[in-house]
């Protein structure tokens, strides 16, 4: 049975009395955010992740997480990513007998019309299949004003303008989104900044100068200093970036106490943090604690005071020293 991809979006529910839910297509960031629903939908049930190479590398690995049951919990969910036409025998031999206690859901890329795979949801009742097609400016643009619900300040101007420079895709446009939320931490957009972030390469830059900052990657972080010219007029941008990355970093390390565990803390923690960045995260987790995230704040603190104040057009100067003072701290024993 076909689900469309917009109803799906707006209430995830249209997958509950389904056993197994195929979701396919070129649009990745919609499936991102589908994946997100169904983890926070289901928060208290156990989640198995595999991939398309793991089940062909062992056909039975598939069948044991099935039959798997746990003491703690009656029922499960279990994700198969990655996938192809290339297991759709094993899939389909075990979707033939549906289970009350599982719910699995198959992320695939683009399927032609002649899959196999994709023909066997397609004609099932009891099946669900939602197909996600790239987006147009009508579904970004609901999508941006869902996605900043509670700020105000976002005007067509700003959704046009964000929409062109994402390329109509929409996990772009999540990473644009995301940095407009570091910015504007007040939740009042400022479309005269908004022009000199949106896809900016210094920007860009100045991100893997940060990510060099808080890894404690010493070498790395002066090579990038050397070859990247930051903007004065941008130190703001620069001082909320930092400050965004060490409250992350506190949260995340609170978690980390609370589950004794830094993959769970990643996990749990909410905004969610794209999966693309979690190596990047966990990386610097071990080279912080709430101690140093302390001291952290206190240089960011000055650094901006100073930036306001008679320093203030040396910002891309004093940005640069405080790099360099985070990324010792991160180097410190304690």
């Amino acid at each position: 049975m076909i689900i469309k991809s917009y109803l799906l979006e707006r209430n995830i529910s249209e997958i509950d009395e389904c056993f197994a839910t195929l979701i396919y297509g070129e649009n990745i960031g919609f499936k991102d955010d589908i994946k997100y629903q169904i983890k926070e939908k289901y928060k208290k049930v156990d989640k198995i992740s595999l991939n398309q190479d793991d089940i062909l590398k062992n056909s039975k690995v598939l069948t044991e997480q099935i039959e798997n049951t746990s003491l703690f919990s009656k029922n499960k969910i279990i994700f198969i990513n990655q996938v192809s036409e290339k297991i759709k025998k094993i899939l389909m031999d075990i979707l033939e007998t549906p289970r009350n206690d599982l719910k699995i859901f198959i992320f695939a890329d683009t399927l032609e019309k002649k899959s196999i795979l994709r023909s066997f949801f397609e004609k099932s009742k009891d099946l669900k299949i939602v197909p996600c097609y790239q987006d147009n400016e009508r579904t970004l643009a609901e999508y941006l004003r869902k996605k900043f619900a509670g700020y105000t300040g976002l005007t067509q101007e700003i959704i046009n303008l964000l929409i062109k420079n994402s390329g109509l895709d929409r996990k772009t446009l999540s990473n644009e989104i995301e940095k407009i939320k570091s910015l504007f931490l007040d939740k009042k957009i400022k479309s005269e900044k908004i022009i000199s972030l949106i896809n900016n390469p210094y920007n860009l830059d100045f991100d893997n100068l940060r990510d060099a900052c808080f890894s404690a990657e010493k070498d790395k972080l002066n090579d990038n200093l050397g070859n990247v010219a930051l903007q004065n007029e941008d130190a703001y941008f620069y001082l909320n970036s930092l400050n965004y990355r060490v409250e992350k970093l506190i949260a995340l390390s609170e978690q980390c106490n609370e589950y004794k565990s830094v993959d769970m803390a990643i996990e749990k923690i909410r905004p969610p943090i794209f999966w693309k960045d979690k190596p990047t995260f966990s990386k610097q987790l071990k080279k912080w604690n709430i101690s140093k995230l302390n001291q952290a704040k206190k240089h960011i603190n000055t650094t901006e005071i100073l930036v306001k104040t008679k320093l203030h057009g040396c910002g891309d100067v004093l940005i640069k020293n405080l790099l360099v003072k985070l990324c010792c701290i991160a180097n410190a024993t304690s």
